[in-house]
């Protein structure tokens, strides 16, 4: 799985065409994971990257990824909490966060939260764009306990827009992820831990996560695959 989130390297390098930067532009990751979207986004325009994630393993494995495909001058991986960072105001042209948005809160706080810290960090001109969960449909009480809370999704697809619209941004463009980019996203991780349990098969602890990862797959299959979306959407900051 290249990406972690439900997206396929085609879309991913649409929309990293449709931003239209230069190796002139700045750009922030909040909650940057591996890194494979900046990476990838650093390499196709030449834009300077800094990438925040506060899980080590990630950013190490983003640094590692990297090392070979752009210079550390282009690019910087950051392991910090993205709350704590000290960022100069209206220093960046584009700023993003996909899958991420819990990093500047919990619940459904964190949406808002962070549209209102890249509207303080994202120069007049420039863009967001964000990544986020939306419902097709109104979620199934059982659905909801199985995800427990927070849930991380609050809003259906045209309510994440408006929300942002409400806030004096442009909607630019928006995308969502398809079933084969969802099967491929929840598959990939059930696979992963079902070979991973071979190994582990005396540990109580890899036994326990096996078992959540199996009650995920099922609530995937019998509610989430037609419940749960995710869509990227580009925003324009007026001048």
């Amino acid at each position: 799985m290249v990406f972690n989130s439900p997206i396929s390297s085609e879309k991913a390098d649409r929309i990293i065409q449709l931003l239209g930067l230069t190796s002139k532009d700045r750009v922030l990751d909040a909650g940057c994971g591996c890194g494979e979207f900046l990476i990838r986004l650093c390499e196709r325009s030449g834009a300077h990257g800094l990438g925040v994630d506060k899980d080590l393993q990630s950013i190490a494995a983003a640094r590692e990824a990297a090392k070979d495909r752009i210079s550390g001058t282009q690019c910087e991986f950051r392991n910090a909490d993205i709350t704590n960072v000290s960022l100069e105001p209206h220093s960046f042209d584009l700023a993003l966060c996909i899958g991420s948005t819990h990093a500047y809160g919990s619940g459904d706080a964190a949406y808002p939260n962070t549209i209102n810290s890249f509207l303080r960090l994202v120069r007049a001109g420039g863009q967001l764009l964000i990544g986020e969960g939306y419902w097709k449909r109104d979620p199934a009480p059982e659905y909801l306990q199985l995800i427990g809370e927070p849930v991380g999704i609050y809003r259906d697809h045209s309510g994440i827009i408006s929300f942002a619209e409400q806030h004096g941004l442009v909607p630019l463009y928006a995308a969502v992820s398809n079933d084969d980019e969802w099967d491929h996203f929840e598959w990939s991780h059930r696979m992963k831990m079902e070979r991973q349990a071979v190994s582990t098969v005396a540990d109580p602890a890899a036994a326990e996560k096996l078992e959540r990862s199996r009650r995920w797959r099922d609530g995937y299959l019998r509610w989430g695959r037609n419940t749960m979306g995710f869509g990227f959407y580009l925003f324009l900051k007026p001048q």
